[in-house]
């Protein structure tokens, strides 16, 4: 998991101005402002339901520049360890009393 945001560069952030992502159950979410160089990312971890029901919520603001985008990946690499993963999986069957027949 060490190297599970890698592919966070600079240019990433051009793609698109909102982001969603997981690792496994763990959830993120970035928002791009302004520019590259001037502009800000911010991110979010949450727990694994949809960003708009999260309840445990962080979040943090970088500068959208190389040590902005470094200091980002590392503190995405902090959260993973704190708040941990599984393999995401659909739980089957039902929980009694959540959805089942």
């Amino acid at each position: 998991m060490e190297n599970a945001f890698d592919f966070l560069t600079l240019d990433f952030f051009t793609r698109a101005a909102v982001f969603p992502g997981s690792v496994g159950t763990f959830r993120y979410r970035f928002q791009r402002t302004g520019w590259m160089g001037d502009g800000q990312i911010q991110a979010w971890v949450y727990e694994n339901v949809c960003f708009e029901l999260a309840q445990d919520v962080e979040t943090e603001t970088f500068p959208w520049t190389e040590g902005g985008v470094s200091a980002l990946k590392d503190w995405l690499r902090r959260k993973l360890a704190e708040r941990g993963t599984e393999p995401y999986r659909i739980p089957y069957p039902p929980e009694e009393g959540k959805g089942g027949h």
